[in-house]
């Protein structure tokens, strides 16, 4: 069991087998909690997690989140592509920021295992839920959970009751063509080159998050550095030149951003190939950014990427890139940092 906290907000990775939260001070008069997987945190994920807040008001709970860690999906099927809409700082914060308005807050990351794999329906709701001080669990009325997904809101409702547990289902939020809102949707987005209908799902940019970790300095070289992230297990998007705008995160839950630019996503056709990384030009400053965590939000495709004859070739193309990026993105004061 570990502990961490984002202002308010306190977080704690738990498993099958770790002692008991109800009863401490950890879960205090017990927890309103939305359950879910909530990868990238999107329009949807917030609307279980305000019933949960809400309901924590109303009642005197601590408003909570429950999530997965691993995702299912990545212990299930390890050689799946990458397919993360946020890594775990910044779903973290995301879920701080929705969490931690009003006073103290809790996200609990369950270790998915095979201990928790085959716990039954019924004893995750008499051992796990009730283990961790859940009161009162909000979730998309498709959430299904235990061994063999057996269990549903009706098995809560069923099996809590004597514990004092009850669940409710939040219907799943749709668009304006009333489609529901899911990060397969937003997935499908992003591989389409459209951050923007990723965006309006989501509820905010879709980011390339990490640490800006040193490269050959080629672009420096041409007039251009970058600050390189590898994407790791993040969703890959259309690989091609993005306009960005480009956030700097203090490790602390804060970020502010640092100006706009251009970011090329992909495998570097024409120069060695590094494997997929965000490659990050920032406009109009020279910072030294090595080994900063950098949130490269994504506002507009402007081309795939492709293979170019030489360097000359390479640099005019970055250069009328650059001036694509600069007319679609709302001009950075460098006083607004």
């Amino acid at each position: 069991m570990k502990n961490q906290q984002t202002n308010m907000v306190e977080m704690i990775d738990w498993a099958v087998g770790d002692a008991p939260l109800a009863g401490t001070v950890f879960a205090g008069e017990g927890l309103a909690a939305a359950i879910g997987n909530f990868d990238g945190v999107h329009r949807g994920h917030q609307k279980v997690v305000a019933a949960a807040v809400a309901a924590a008001r109303r009642d005197g709970l601590l408003p909570s989140v429950i999530t997965f860690d691993p995702h299912p999906r990545e212990f299930f099927r390890q050689d799946e592509a990458p397919f993360h809409l946020a890594d775990r700082r910044e779903k973290d914060r995301l879920l701080a920021g929705l969490l931690g308005q009003m006073g103290p807050a809790r996200v609990i990351h369950i270790r998915f295992d095979d201990a928790l794999r085959s716990t039954g329906a019924d004893q995750f709701v008499s051992n796990i839920l009730a283990g961790l001080g859940v009161r009162q669990l909000y979730a998309g009325t498709d959430f299904a959970f235990g061994k063999g997904r057996g269990g549903d809101l009706q098995t809560i409702n069923q099996v809590g009751k004597p514990s004092g547990i009850s669940a409710t289902a939040v219907p799943l939020l749709v668009d304006a063509n009333m489609a529901v809102i899911s990060s397969s949707r937003i997935r499908a987005a992003l591989q389409a080159g459209a951050p923007d209908a990723a965006a309006a799902m989501l509820g905010h940019d879709w980011a390339v998050t990490g640490t800006v970790i040193r490269g050959d300095s080629r672009g420096r070289t041409i007039g251009f550095p970058t600050a390189n992230i590898a994407l790791g297990s993040l969703q890959h998007p259309a690989f091609g030149v993005y306009a960005v705008e480009i956030d700097l995160d203090d490790g602390a839950g804060l970020v502010r951003q640092i100006g706009n630019g251009v970011a090329n996503i992909g495998i570097r056709p024409t120069v060695q190939n590094r494997g997929v990384l965000c490659e990050a030009h920032l406009f109009d400053r020279d910072m030294d950014l090595y080994d900063k965590r950098l949130l490269v939000r994504l506002k507009a495709f402007l081309r795939p990427e492709q293979k170019f004859s030489g360097i000359e070739e390479l640099i005019n193309q970055i250069s009328l890139d650059a001036e694509a990026a600069r007319q679609l993105l709302p001009p950075f004061a460098l006083g607004q940092q």
